[in-house]
C-alpha cells in the first residue's frame, strides 16, 4: 500500500488505524500477549528506565489509540534504533519491527518529527548518503588501504523518496525553515 496516495483522504492516525488493521501487520498485532519480552530485552526501554517502551506501542496499537502514538508521541516511537532484538525475542513473533516503522510513517505524515530525522533524510536526498565523503575521509580510506567509496545515484535516491513519506517530511521541513527566517527578519 502506497500511504501517500491516503494522505489526501485519511488523516495520520486513521491511515495507521487502517495499516495496522487490514492486513498481516494486523493480525501479528493482535497475537501478542503482553509477555513483556519486548520490553525487557529493548536496550531503549533498558536506557530509558521504561520510559519508551515497545510493550506499550503494540498495546495502544491494539486498543486503537493511534492518535496517542501519532500525535502525542507517547511513547515516543522515534526512540527506537530498529535493532530488531525485540522481534528477535518475541515468543509470539509479532512484527515489532513493520509496526514501528508504520507508526513512524503516520507520525511524519502528521509533521511530528525530530528534527534530527529531518536533517538526515534531507542529506540523504540531497546527497544520496546521511553523511557525505568529506576530503579527510577520503583521505583516511586510502590511508587504511580501503576501496573507494562507489558513486550512488542521487536521481535513483530522490525518485525513490518522492514516492515516500520521506517527501512530505522535506516539504514541510522547507517551509518550516522559510518560516523561521522569515521570523527572524
Amino acid at each position: 500500500m502506497l500511504v501517500t496516495l491516503k494522505m489526501e483522504k485519511l488523516s495520520p492516525s486513521a491511515i495507521l488505524r487502517e495499516d495496522l488493521s487490514e492486513n498481516e501487520l494486523g493480525i501479528s498485532l493482535r497475537v501478542c500477549y503482553n509477555c513483556s519480552t519486548c520490553s525487557t530485552i529493548c536496550p531503549v526501554a533498558l536506557e530509558t528506565g521504561g520510559k519508551y517502551n515497545p510493550r506499550t506501542i503494540i498495546q495502544l496499537a491494539n486498543f486503537g489509540m493511534q492518535e496517542k502514538l501519532v500525535e502525542d508521541l507517547m511513547p515516543n516511537v522515534w526512540d527506537c534504533t530498529m535493532c530488531e532484538l525485540c522481534q528477535e525475542e518475541c515468543p509470539q513473533n509479532v512484527n515489532l519491527h513493520e509496526t514501528f516503522i508504520v507508526v513512524k510513517n503516520a507520525a511524519a505524515l502528521s509533521h511530528n518529527i525530530p528534527t534530527s530525522y529531518t536533517s538526515e533524510t534531507k542529506q540523504v536526498y540531497e546527497n544520496g548518503k546521511a553523511v557525505p565523503l568529506q576530503p579527510a575521509i577520503i583521505k583516511r580510506r586510502e590511508q587504511l588501504g580501503l576501496p573507494e567509496s562507489y558513486n550512488i545515484d542521487v536521481k535513483e535516491i530522490q525518485t525513490l523518496m518522492d514516492m515516500t513519506p520521506a517527501k512530505t517530511i522535506l516539504i514541510y521541513e522547507e517551509k518550516r525553515e522559510a518560516t523561521e527566517t522569515q521570523e527572524e527578519k
